[in-house]
């Protein structure tokens, strides 16, 4: 559905240009662009926050190699894969093939946990398996129809998400396609494996997350609560966690399988990881912003700002958060205890309690279905028209 809209050229959707004068405008547009501009500005100081580690392109996923504590492998939206010390900033590996936009990657490790292959998946419809040492490109997974969204490597089979609605899972050594899973009804956004390995996790722009029975391929369970685009999944701490564009995270009981905790945000969450012991949660939104967030009081205990992109993944290691953003950078957070340990602000509890009672007006409300233009081909939610502008857009414009 992305794949389509963005082939077909034929005016649906946003307007692609990265000249200003050919679209409009909004105030909050307006504002929003000069309050990123002052934040590329410090970024690009010695006053910069977070030790930012740049990056040729968009930074839309990574991964921290386990036991190698500066090593990280890196999707860019500029058609690359990446192995990187974060530390020296040198590329030790350049994984180049794809013909779009990396989105996705999961790292294959030896029995002896050194990290021998990378699986990559691409808006080109594609997943290459690479030798992580040298780069060489060792297979090609092709069946999807639209970008891929997720690559996950369990128990030597790999599974895919895509914006064709399905979920795939593969032979890792000889590139068959073991079985398709079909019951979303728009992209899935991402996957995440139940700690016993029995129950595969969905979540899709269709506002469902699902549960699978990975051995019969069956859903056991729809997890419905979000209003509309669940981004990402995490299994942590003996729950599952969400980021949705309806500007909430959430926790969710895996036992009955309904959510028992909401994380409100002034706008869509994008990226979440958990600390362990499962106390803290930490996000990363559309407003640049990463919140580290009190799980059993709900509440926001810092705010970390410094991105002037999208924060788009987030990864924790000891007391270190690590991030990525659509601003091309790679940054780390050190948290002190003091931090974790801090109550919140009267500002931050009143936010809190403002984004409370709007979450509840929204959830009251009906939600409406916006009817699709008449000469569209292809329909997509705002949400994912919003992803693939800001994709397709200029590595320079933040």
């Amino acid at each position: 559905m992305l794949q389509e809209a963005m082939e077909a050229g034929t005016g649906l959707g946003p307007n692609y240009s990265t000249d200003p004068e050919n679209f409009f405008q909004s105030d909050r547009d307006i504002e929003l662009q000069r309050a990123r501009n002052a934040k590329k500005a410090v970024s690009e100081s010695t006053e910069a926050r977070g030790s930012p580690v740049p990056l040729p392109s968009k930074v839309l996923t990574f991964e921290l190699v386990p036991g190698a504590e500066d090593i990280a492998y890196i999707a860019e939206s500029g058609h690359v894969a990446r192995k990187l010390n974060l530390k020296t900033r040198k590329s030790l590996a350049v994984f180049r093939g794809h013909s779009g936009p990396v989105t996705s990657l999961a790292i294959v490790y030896s029995s002896t946990g050194e990290d021998i292959a990378l699986i990559t998946g691409s808006w080109d419809k594609t997943i290459k398996k690479w030798d992580a040492r040298t780069g060489a490109l060792i297979a090609t997974f092709t069946g999807h129809t639209d970008f891929i969204k997720e690559v996950l490597v369990h128990n030597n089979t790999l599974y895919s998400a895509s914006s064709d609605a399905s979920i795939r899972s593969w032979d890792l050594d000889t590139g068959a396609c073991i079985r398709v899973f079909r019951e979303h009804t728009r992209a899935v956004e991402d996957i995440a494996f139940s700690d016993d390995g029995v129950h595969l996790y969905s979540a899709s722009s269709d506002t469902k997350i699902k549960k699978w029975d990975v051995r019969s391929g069956d859903v056991v369970a729809t997890l419905d609560s979000h209003l509309t685009s669940v981004y990402r999944l995490v299994v942590a701490e003996g729950a599952l966690w969400s980021a949705s564009a309806d500007n909430t995270a959430k926790r969710w009981d895996l036992e009955t399988n309904e959510a028992d905790s909401s994380f409100g945000h002034p706008d869509f969450v994008r990226s979440l990881a958990v600390f362990p012991g499962g106390a803290h949660l930490v996000t990363g939104s559309r407003d640049e912003n990463i919140r580290i967030f009190d799980v059993a009081s709900e509440k926001c205990l810092l705010t970390l700002s410094g991105h002037f992109g999208e924060v788009s993944d987030i990864k924790i290691r000891g007391a270190t958060i690590w991030t990525s953003s659509l601003d091309g950078t790679i940054r780390s957070w050190p948290i002190t205890d003091k931090e974790l340990q801090s109550t919140p602000t009267a500002a931050v509890a009143e936010l809190q309690e403002q984004q409370k009672r709007a979450a509840d007006a929204k959830a009251a409300a009906k939600p409406t279905v916006a009817k699709p233009k008449k000469k569209a081909a292809v329909t997509m939610t705002a949400e994912e028209e919003r992803e693939l502008a800001e994709l397709m857009g200029s590595d320079d414009d933040e």
